[in-house]
């Protein structure tokens, strides 16, 4: 089985560990194809070397390819905010203006309600007066929940009246059994 590229540019580069390094230069030895590959990428390698430019060769040029990539790519001008563009997506622009609407007819809805108190539904405006509505600070002060603790027995009974089915049980306390 041959050498791939990747081995063979490894042992070029002399990267390659020795149990490794041995082989390839063992199988190298009697295969021509593989030795053939391994000539071509070390005279590729030699090519790729002598065309590196230096740095003496680099200088000149190099101020000039940095201002151009700076002018290119790092506009640095910036639009003033009349002049800017905005994008926005159809089903952003569609959920602004639908929501727009919403708030806009609720708004003119609200304002033409005609009734006289927003309050109270237009069916029930004729049956309430000051005769059978009183405030409720009218009614005397509202009692609390420690003022007013119903004992076990009124609250299971008032549950039942509801329709609910409660056990009770205590925890930690075995229930009796006859046998």
């Amino acid at each position: 089985m041959c050498l791939d590229d990747q081995i063979l540019n490894t042992y070029l580069d002399n990267e390659l560990a020795e149990p490794w390094k041995s082989q390839v230069e063992e199988h190298l030895s009697y295969c021509s194809a593989c030795k053939e590959r391994f000539e071509q990428l070390k005279a590729l390698k030699q090519t790729l070397q002598s065309a590196a430019l230096t740095d003496e060769e680099i200088a000149p040029r190099q101020e000039n390819v940095l201002r151009m990539i700076s002018n290119t790519r790092f506009n640095t001008k910036r639009a003033s905010f009349l002049r800017r563009q905005f994008k926005i997506s159809i089903p952003a622009f569609a959920t602004i203006a639908a929501a727009f609407v919403f708030v806009f007819v609720g708004a003119i809805l609200h304002i033409n309600n005609g009734s006289g108190n927003d309050f109270i539904p237009a069916a029930m405006d004729s049956a309430v007066d000051e005769t059978n509505v009183s405030l409720v600070s009218d009614a005397g002060p509202a009692k609390t929940i420690y003022e007013y603790s119903p004992s076990l027995e009124e609250v299971l009974d008032y549950l039942d009246s509801l329709g609910y089915t409660v056990s009770v049980t205590k925890k930690g306390v075995e229930p009796f059994t006859f046998d």
